[in-house]
């Protein structure tokens, strides 16, 4: 979608396939961690007409700031400015997108994207499975380690993408998720619609990776 802000032409998203991860994790950075405290503190209110409130100034609070990253602006001057009806319209008709989730997808596996078919490996721990215990292993110390640091979901599936989502048969390389690898800055241009896809598998079956794992070290 195209917009004219202060006789500038702005390009903004309207669907999630026109949204990388690279720019959801720079819009948590920027403006979502407070939007998350926004949403933690009102949950924590007891019921009634503050509480409601208060919601109703987080998702203006989460409008503006939306709004805000994509056309490169101040939120505050948005909050002043004389076309608040338009900025809400583009708003709930494109860039809420921004906050879909997985629960909204169909599961996929195969997804064709810069001319290459890619795939995320199945949730199978044997002797033909393409994920083996390197990958696991690598992925639990990458949750352990963003946790301490206090990084967000977004950073998070940054790496872990970069463990999963592969070529189609393309085998797992520790040096995938080095911080200067060329992988990992890949795994920024991943379109949102691809990157909530990673984010369903690795929410089904991560559990069943680490419980499996659990076990079988158990068992030896």
């Amino acid at each position: 979608m195209r917009v004219i802000i202060n006789d500038k032409e702005i390009i903004l998203p309207t669907s999630l396939s026109e949204i990388t991860l690279g720019q959801r994790i720079d819009f948590h950075n920027k403006y979502g961690k407070e939007l998350d405290e926004m949403l933690t503190s009102i949950i924590d209110m007891e019921d009634g007409p503050e509480k409601e409130m208060e919601t109703v100034q987080m998702h203006f609070e989460r409008m503006f700031r939306t709004f805000a990253f994509f056309a490169d602006v101040d939120p505050e001057s948005l909050k002043e400015s004389k076309f608040i009806d338009e900025i809400a319209n583009i708003y709930y008709s494109s860039l809420s997108v921004l906050f879909e989730e997985e629960n909204k997808l169909e599961p996929q596996r195969l997804f064709n994207w810069n001319n290459e078919v890619w795939e995320l490996a199945p949730p199978n721990l044997n002797q033909s499975s393409k994920v083996k215990f390197g990958e696991i292993i690598d992925s639990k110390q990458i949750v352990q380690d963003m946790i301490e640091l206090g990084n967000g979901r977004w950073e998070m599936m940054q790496k872990l993408a970069a463990i999963f989502f592969r070529k189609q048969d393309e085998p797992y390389k520790k040096e995938f998720v080095y911080e200067d690898s060329e992988r990992l800055q890949l795994m920024r241009e991943l379109p949102m619609d691809i990157a909530l896809q990673v984010g369903f598998f690795l929410n089904s079956s991560m559990n069943f990776y680490l419980n499996t794992l659990m076990s079988l070290q158990n068992q030896e």
